[in-house]
């Protein structure tokens, strides 16, 4: 009996961790499309943090930017698409 609850609290925990980690990706909410701040001004607010923008897309309701830094490393950095804030960042670090 102890081993399974053992076992369904590690499955809960794995479980949980997974979910969190692809979590980032969802802070954006449910913005109105008219209501998104528009490309262009989201590249010239990133191209300021020093980011050579590649791409821009949208995933799950937030802008993501494809680019590189200043010392030449690949990023993925997810933007809220109102306020443009900042919401994730991946790096190939």
């Amino acid at each position: 009996m102890k081993n399974l609850i053992l076992a369904a609290a590690v499955t809960t925990l794995a479980l949980c961790s997974t979910a969190y980690a692809n979590d980032h990706h969802n802070r954006c909410g449910n913005v109105p499309i008219a209501d998104w701040m528009s490309e262009a001004d989201l590249r010239i607010k990133v191209s300021a943090m020093g980011i050579d923008v590649r791409d821009v897309e949208i995933d799950d309701g937030c802008y993501e930017v494809k680019g590189r830094n200043r010392d030449g490393r690949s990023l993925e950095i997810g933007f809220h698409p109102q306020t443009g804030e900042q919401v994730w960042i991946d790096s190939d670090n």
